[in-house]
């Protein structure tokens, strides 16, 4: 939700679309908020370093409160950040994945979310592969994963499409080989114009087969450099310009935004020396 004050022009400029897709630079880690109409999605938050940047840049764009929030799995470079995130935004609604019970964290990035959730009233939901919600007229946020339990948080990472008109944009985390390929024997629709790379480009994920089902025009990849893993790994770079997908990278690029009117979307990036 916005406030009718307060949008920054630079930050935010609807004239390129109806909708906008924000990757937010948190170095090593994930982040990614979605604007269509009046309805704001944050998708990971980051390490809880990453949360003067993250609400900084919520703030910029004159966002009051988020209606939903996707904790993919339950690494600190995804949710470390997001209960001080709902302590300052709340969230209508917070989706995360159905861990089994043995796998339940202990984690304080964890337990702070749930506290924070509770404290705020969001209602909690785990991902159900299927379930589709509306945000406004022809526009919808997907689940597709996790299909199955996993033994690791990575593969139970939650992969939604958001889709606007004939444009669609995948989330998919942290997974890896096996869960691609889980998604894929099921006949899953993977399809989309934009891929956020799994796994900050590892070379355990983004398998051949997994690209060219969802035969992306642009291929997002958020890490921090340098790290400690080495993403984006070179195999996984040299596969995405085998495919001719054009490589965007918040390490290179810093906040990128992607744009979409239903029918074509553009591109706005930072440009760093």
């Amino acid at each position: 939700m916005f406030s009718s004050a307060g949008l920054s022009d630079s930050a935010y400029t609807g004239m390129l679309g109806d909708i906008a897709v924000h990757y937010i630079d948190v170095e090593q880690g994930d982040s990614a908020l979605i604007v269509a109409g009046d309805t704001t999605i944050l998708i990971d938050g980051g390490e809880y370093s990453a949360y003067p940047k993250v609400t900084s840049y919520i703030r910029s764009l004159g966002i009051t409160e988020l209606d939903y929030i996707v904790a993919s799995h339950p690494h600190s470079d995804h949710i470390g950040s997001i209960g001080k995130i709902i302590g300052d935004y709340g969230a209508g609604t917070l989706i995360m994945p159905d861990v089994t019970e043995e796998m339940t964290p202990i984690t304080s990035s964890y337990v702070n979310m749930l506290e924070a959730a509770e404290e705020a009233g969001s209602k909690i939901e785990f991902a159900e592969v299927g379930e589709s919600y509306t945000l406004m007229e022809d526009c919808t946020l997907e689940i597709l994963a996790p299909v199955t339990d996993y033994e690791d948080y990575n593969n139970y990472s939650i992969v939604c499409r958001f889709n606007y008109g004939e444009t669609s944009f995948l989330f998919t985390g942290d997974i890896e080989e096996q869960a691609e390929r889980d998604i894929l024997e099921i006949g899953t629709d993977v399809s989309a114009d934009v891929l956020k790379i799994a796994h900050h480009g590892s070379n355990t994920s983004s398998v051949k087969v997994f690209l060219q089902a969802v035969d992306p025009e642009y291929a997002v990849i958020s890490v921090g450099s340098p790290n400690d893993y080495g993403h984006p790994h070179k195999e996984t770079l040299k596969l995405l310009e085998l495919l001719d997908i054009e490589i965007l990278r918040t390490d290179r690029h810093g906040d990128i935004v992607l744009f979409s009117d239903g029918k074509e979307i553009s591109v706005v990036k930072e440009k760093r020396g």
